[in-house]
């Protein structure tokens, strides 16, 4: 056999063996997204299964749901702009009609500890023209992964199609105040669903 022979024969086998890693990395790359794809669908789907919607008889026939979405712990999830599209949340039209078709209340009551001090836990109600209600608890929203910033304010995302518009529901306590803002995206606040 030939030096040109042998050196053919050995650049097939390597391209041979470049394009089998190519090709496995890819269907393994596809495999992971599609198992991940898959794993989100579930996930949100056995959420919204145990999500509880309250008819407060808005115009526009908006359902809200009755707290925010929790983790198995009873405990508000906070997610990214991003990971918030995943979920049906609120679009700034739907806050501002709850905001002007409903009646808002702040409540307060004086919480003990085991050491002897209190607290005083705070919430909002909102009461619908048909009557019924639903409860906003403060919420905050992470700044970084383990630092709560804002823990006066009742914060939860909004959905936003520009990047300009406002993208967080805003409800602060003391003075009772409703509006929306534009928060940055990577920030994590709590969701709030509607249907």
């Amino acid at each position: 056999m030939k030096k040109v022979d042998k050196a053919k024969e050995y650049a097939e086998g390597k391209v041979t063996e470049a394009l089998n890693k190519v090709v496995a990395d890819a269907y393994m790359a596809g495999y992971n997204a599609g198992y991940q794809d898959g794993y989100n669908k579930v996930v949100k789907a056995s959420i919204a299964e145990g999500i509880e919607y309250v008819d407060l008889g808005l115009p526009s026939g908006t359902l809200w749901s009755s707290d925010y979405v929790k983790d198995d712990n009873d405990k508000a999830i906070y997610v990214t702009q991003e990971n918030s599209t995943d979920y049906e949340i609120p679009t700034n039209e739907q806050f501002k009609e709850l905001m002007d078709e409903c009646k808002w209340e702040q409540m307060s009551e004086k919480n003990w500890t085991e050491g002897g001090f209190y607290y005083w836990h705070e919430w909002a109600v909102c009461l619908g023209p048909n009557g019924n209600k639903i409860t906003f608890e403060k919420t905050g929203l992470y700044e970084a992964k383990d630092c709560l910033a804002r823990k006066e304010e009742i914060l939860f995302w909004l959905k936003a199609e520009e990047y300009f518009q406002r993208n967080c529901a805003n409800i602060t306590l003391n003075d009772l105040q409703l509006d929306s803002e534009n928060v940055f995206s990577g920030y994590m606040l709590p969701i709030r669903l509607v249907k």
